[in-house]
């Protein structure tokens, strides 16, 4: 080749070196990412196939038997645990990664199987196996959230299994579904054995069993619809000092629903004994349950009657009453407590018309059938309560109360402290000075002193018949065996009218019961205290027999002394008309 024709040659190549140069380079530059991403696309799958490599690849001497479904474990107490491992859900476990030696530690080829007797339950297995997770879970970690620390750091913590899972561990995104659409967010936790100790060492579960969470009237709410400070992001720590007094803190909760129960209940005397002080009387909870709460129809049964939790001694002699054996009988209507104490506002029934009204609003024909034969049917029903009668078997007491005769209401023990400007102790020194029983004249003093310092008040004791326990008052017999005698009443000494009490009603219907001796009844100062208040044939006043045995001879005294007096100064009178009669013949 000659040298021009080289030269031509190097000219071309210099020449398509200038111009395809950039032209390689620049498509280099393009496509090497793409080259790059396309290499790393091939060698992610098995990347992933690597990273992903399931228990049966790492740990497939393990699944050899427990892959079986069948496979079991029998432990001291013949308590018996399945320990089949499902693959599938492993691998959909936040753990798929790990195989079975990174939290079995203590398990080898050469000393496994080992014996389940190693362990006295199943309770006591899981506790052990647990203790793999704080090798990876921290302290920290475990108590970064309250409610999780204060359980979890506990001596007596339950596994982290019993929440957890042990094979199918899930993140808790996809582990707890959210608050708003149902309750499994708090049931996770509070379906499982948990508790937590009160100030003074008192343990209250915190355990919910959700069959009966599902079949009670609030199956429809959230919990955090009365568990108000508590959702998902907010779980306070709380304790009391004991659980009683957590019972009442919580049934707070029921006045965002139930309003006028709650006004009702505040009106009763199981709400001012709480709010004495007194921690036993009961409250929403005590009655109808936490989680358990159930249809109206629930406490309208023997069975379920939430009253003889408290009152069961009470109870037992209803139970025995006409109205208790009607109950048992299923006789529907038969009335129970709330029939006549009502459900919610609760009063003190002793010494009350309340009571009475509940009697009469079921027997409403019952004055007409008393008028038939009860000479005064309506003055002996205001007397007279109704078990006085119609439980035979109580003892009978006589109950005296001061009353306004203006306004026929009775005093209470504050407007009594008030006029008499006093205090309760005082009260009582002056009802009762010498505290051996009240005697007439110290009634007819308190009257007087009630009179003189009280605005334009008439003070006057009124008395009323009632048994003699409250207990009595529900052992209620049958219409035939009701005391009709008049003489268990209207005779003189009659054992009725020797029990004989000066009840002071408090504001809230209590009474203070001062004993008073039963010559007040019968006393010339019952003229004066009790002028409302008289029973033929047994209250008579001595005073007034010995008056009216000075009248009657009185009065016969005057005309035998006449005709006395007449006979024996008859002849006088004779000789005086036969002196007269001769002087007029001498005219």
């Amino acid at each position: 080749m000659s040298e021009e024709s080289a030269e031509k040659i190097s000219g071309k190549g210099t020449l398509g070196l200038v111009i395809f140069g950039p032209i390689l380079g620049l498509l280099y530059v393009c496509l090497l990412p793409l080259i790059a991403l396309m290499t790393l696309m091939l060698a992610l799958p098995e990347l992933a196939s690597a990273k992903k490599t399931d228990i049966l690849e790492n740990s497939s001497a393990c699944m050899s038997c427990h892959s079986s479904q069948e496979f079991t474990k029998t432990f001291r107490n013949k308590e018996k645990m399945s320990v089949f491992v499902n693959a599938k859900d492993f691998k959909s476990s936040v753990h798929r990664f790990l195989s079975c030696s990174d939290c079995h530690m203590n398990i080898s080829l050469e000393s496994h199987p080992g014996s389940a007797a190693a362990y006295e339950s199943k309770d006591a297995f899981a506790v052990k196996a647990a203790l793999a997770c704080r090798n990876c879970h921290s302290d920290a970690q475990l108590k970064a959230k309250p409610n999780h620390g204060f359980i979890a750091n506990k001596t007596n913590a339950p596994p982290c299994t019993s929440c957890h899972g042990a094979h199918t561990v899930k993140r808790i995104s996809e582990w707890k579904p959210a608050l708003s659409s149902n309750n499994q967010y708090c049931l996770t936790c509070h379906s499982q054995k948990i508790s937590k100790k009160q100030k003074n060492g008192e343990m209250l579960s915190l355990s919910i069993d959700p069959s009966m969470l599902a079949a009670s009237v609030h199956n429809k709410h959230n919990c955090s619809d009365c568990h108000t400070e508590y959702s998902k992001t907010s779980h306070p720590v709380k304790q009391f000092d004991s659980n009683r007094q957590h019972s009442v803190a919580v049934s707070a909760a029921c006045n965002k629903c139930h309003a006028d129960k709650y006004k009702a209940v505040s009106e009763s005397i199981h709400y001012k004994l709480i709010g004495e002080g007194n921690l036993k009387a009961p409250v929403c909870t005590d009655c109808h349950g936490f989680h358990a709460v159930g249809p109206k129809s629930t406490y309208e049964t023997m069975s379920g009657v939430p009253c003889k939790k408290c009152h069961d001694d009470i109870f037992k002699i209803y139970s025995k009453s006409v109205h208790g054996v009607a109950k048992a009988k299923g006789q529907h209507n038969a009335p129970l407590c709330s029939s006549c104490h009502f459900a919610h506002d609760v009063k003190v029934s002793a010494m009350t018309e309340k009571v009475k009204g509940a009697c009469l609003g079921c027997h409403k024909d019952a004055e007409a059938k008393h008028t038939k034969w009860l000479p005064n049917a309506s003055l002996h029903l205001s007397a007279i309560s109704c078990a006085a009668c119609h439980s035979p078997g109580s003892g009978k007491g006589i109950y005296l109360k001061l009353y306004d005769q203006e306004t026929g209401k009775a005093f209470t023990e504050e407007q009594m402290v008030k006029i008499l400007g006093t205090t309760g102790e005082g009260l009582s020194q002056k009802i009762d000075p010498h505290g051996d029983g009240i005697e007439s004249d110290e009634l007819w003093r308190l009257v007087s002193r009630m009179n003189e310092k009280g605005t334009n008040a008439k003070v006057t004791f009124i008395g009323k018949m009632d048994v003699s326990n409250v207990s009595e008052a529900h052992q209620l017999s049958y219409k035939k065996n009701a005391v009709k005698e008049c003489e268990n009443c209207h005779s003189q000494g009659s054992d009725f009218f020797k029990n004989v009490t000066v009840a002071v009603v408090k504001a809230d219907g209590r009474l203070i019961r001062h004993k008073a001796k039963s010559e007040v009844l019968g006393s010339m100062f019952s003229l004066l205290t009790l002028k409302q208040f008289y029973v033929l044939g047994s209250t008579r006043l001595k005073g007034l027999d010995w008056l009216g045995i000075v009248m009657v001879f009185g009065g016969m005294a005057v005309p035998i002394a006449h005709i006395t007096l007449r006979i024996l100064t008859s002849p006088i009178r004779e000789a005086k008309r036969m002196n007269g009669a001769r002087k007029e013949g001498k005219r």
